[in-house]
């Protein structure tokens, strides 16, 4: 295009030269004239160019990618031909290289960071810039027992971030702030361990099925890190069994549902009424404090000393030496 347009420049003078105004032709003539004067305008305005707008951008994006190849090799040990293979499943990848310099600002290990891209990258990607720092902060941070909090990080404490975030998405869509989703969470960080799926069944059955407001969990973090089978629901199947027959007389709170131990809900509400054994599941029987013994039955035996018979002359014998010692 470019090349027929310079052809069309060198004839240009040439052509308006011979064209007679004077002659009948000359009004045949007029729209090739004005043609030929917007071609001439065009190739001698220096600002316009003749190459595409996508052509200019090119060299950008080019750059753009590079970047970005750079930073998830430094940031998380990625080849070329692994990060390659992750951006063309990422639509977002602004977003990715703010958050893969969040990432690397954490100093997390590069093999966590590249499993996670590898296995769950809708996860991270999932993340607001900015919430990568406060969740990991959030998890250092927990006052749990030691066995919890390993069984959390066992994964890493970005898998961990990733799986806390979910579930505070779950409990806000459910009527809770992000807020307070959040603290619950920090409060009894074994709901972490538990899958969506549970944690969804456990909220469904506190307000459907129990009949309390979902924000009774910020005062009653503990609700969720319970077993919902073997502790909430038989005490919840007696508590209906004895409001449906008047054996209540004050209203049944959610203390008594997560904090009272098993022996002491059985003692209030389980063992007036025999019936009810059934329902809560088999009878809860006092310890006794009886003192353990140190050694196994008989065992006492083998260590207690022989028995020799005394005569009359061990006797005096030892009367003898009794004396001599004085």
């Amino acid at each position: 295009m470019a090349f027929a347009l310079r052809a069309t420049q060198r004839r240009l003078p040439r052509s308006l030269h011979y064209i007679n105004p004077f002659s009948t032709s000359a009004s045949a003539s007029s729209h090739d004239l004005r043609e030929l004067l917007r071609i001439q305008r065009i190739l001698s305005d220096p600002t316009t160019t003749t190459q595409p707008p996508q052509t200019q951008e090119h060299p950008r994006g080019a750059a753009a990618a590079t970047d970005l190849h750079h930073l998830l090799h430094r940031t998380a040990g990625l080849t070329t031909a692994d990060a390659t293979s992750l951006l063309r499943r990422i639509p977002n990848t602004h977003r990715l290289g703010r958050l893969l310099q969040e990432l690397r600002g954490l100093r997390l290990p590069a093999d966590e960071i590249k499993n996670v891209l590898k296995s769950d990258p809708d996860g991270v990607l999932s993340m607001e810039p900015g919430e990568p720092s406060r969740l990991v902060e959030i998890l250092d941070e927990l006052r749990c027992r030691e066995p919890v909090k390993d069984r959390l990080l066992s994964d890493g404490v970005l898998r961990a971030a990733i799986a806390t975030r979910r579930r505070v998405e779950l409990l806000h869509e459910r009527g809770l702030s992000r807020r307070d989703a959040l603290r619950v969470l920090s409060v009894e960080p074994r709901a972490i361990l538990y899958s969506l799926e549970d944690v969804e069944r456990k909220v469904e059955f506190l307000v459907s099925r129990m009949g309390f407001q979902i924000g009774w969990l910020v005062e009653y973090p503990e609700f969720l890190g319970v077993n919902l089978d073997r502790w909430i629901i038989p005490r919840h199947n007696v508590v209906e069994y004895l409001e449906s027959v008047g054996g209540l007389g004050d209203p049944i709170e959610m203390k008594h549902y997560v904090r009272l131990s098993r022996l002491r809900f059985y003692n209030m509400f389980v063992k007036p009424y025999p019936e009810c054994e059934r329902i809560f599941g088999g009878l809860v029987r006092e310890r006794k404090n009886e003192v353990r013994p140190r050694h196994p039955v008989g065992l006492w035996k083998l260590f207690k000393p022989t028995k020799y018979k005394s005569t009359e002359e061990d006797v005096k014998h030892m009367k003898l030496t009794v004396e001599s010692l004085h």
